[in-house]
Parts: structure tokens; sequence; C-alpha cells
């Protein structure tokens, strides 16, 4: 590459996002420091019938799981999440319409059946709240911090459970400053 159209690449590099609308706010570092997301108002039926929201978790953490009774490698990531998560602070959600998947009482039986142990967790059906916040793969699992704001998604297959207790304790003390921008 010659070096004219390597410096225009560079400087264009640079100066994307320039003309973007939104405001953008740098750190001391010069990095901009990213914009928080609110995790969508919701409200599901359990495999077992109790009704959940997220009003529930007011000023706690807690982590929507998005997975499929189909996503057979989905459950190496639950059980790891399930083993370093604290009782009650894991939603586990499908996001799929179709008939043959909308049990959730049997999905929950075939993960404990197949990880042979008790999951006690809220297995819930929610396509809308799959829309809402994005789900693009599976599994999907946003890190909720105390405020209701999204501090993490992971995407994909994911069973190290030293980084999903790290991601855990960083989750609950996560802050967002009265910018919206994670501190």
């Amino acid at each position: 590459m010659s070096r004219k159209p390597f410096i225009a690449l560079v400087l264009l590099m640079f100066l994307s996002g320039c003309t973007a609308e939104e405001e953008q706010l740098i750190d001391e570092g010069g990095i901009e420091a990213p914009l928080a997301t609110v995790f969508p108002n919701w409200s599901s039926t359990a495999h077992d019938s109790n009704e959940m929201n997220n009003s529930m978790f007011e000023n706690e953490s807690y982590v929507a799981y998005f997975s499929a009774p189909w996503c057979n490698h989905c459950e190496t990531s639950l059980d790891a999440y399930d083993q370093v998560l604290p009782e009650g602070k894991m939603m586990i959600f499908s996001f799929e319409t179709d008939e043959d998947y909308r049990d959730m009482n049997a999905w929950h039986n075939k993960t404990e059946t197949n990880l042979n142990r008790t999951i006690d967790r809220p297995f819930m059906l929610n396509p809308p709240l799959a829309q809402a916040v994005g789900m693009n793969s599976l599994p999907f699992v946003l890190f909720v911090n105390p405020d209701g704001f999204v501090y993490h998604v992971q995407v994909g297959k994911f069973t190290d459970q030293d980084a999903i207790s790290n991601l855990w304790e960083s989750t609950q003390s996560a802050t967002v400053d009265e910018d919206g921008r994670w501190n």
C-alpha cells in the first residue's frame, strides 16, 4: 500500500464517529466511557408457576440467561453459571415461540436430567424480553447491576467459573455516573 492511501485510512479511523450526533464523553486517559443501558422491565411466569418481575430485584444484581430448550450446547454454560451464582440471582429465559418448546417445566426437567442434578432457578418464556435486549446468539447472558443497568453481556458458550465469579463480583459494585456512563 502506498503511503498516501495508508495515511488517509489512518486519519479516517481517528475521525470515525466525529460526526455522530451523540455527545461523547472522554475520560482523563483519553478513552470514551461507555454509556450504560437500562435492562428493560419484565414480568414472567416461571416453570413452577411463580410470577417474577424486575421489581423483585430492586437494588440487587442478577443475571438474565437467555437460551432455548433445544440448545444442547447451552447446558454446559448454564451449568457453570448455576454453580457460581448465588441462589435467586439467575433468571433463565427462553425466546422460543414454537409450540414444541413452550413448556418451561419440561425444559427445566430435561435440564436437570441432562445435568444429573437439581437446578433451582426459574425457567421462563419471554420472547419479547429476548427481542428487547437484542439477543442474537445462544446462550446470551446479561449481568445486571443493582441499579438495573446491564454491566456485561456474554455471548456464546462460556464455562470459565472463575471468570463468571469475577464478572458477578464486578457487577455488584458497578456504578453509573450522572451522565449515564460507567465509572
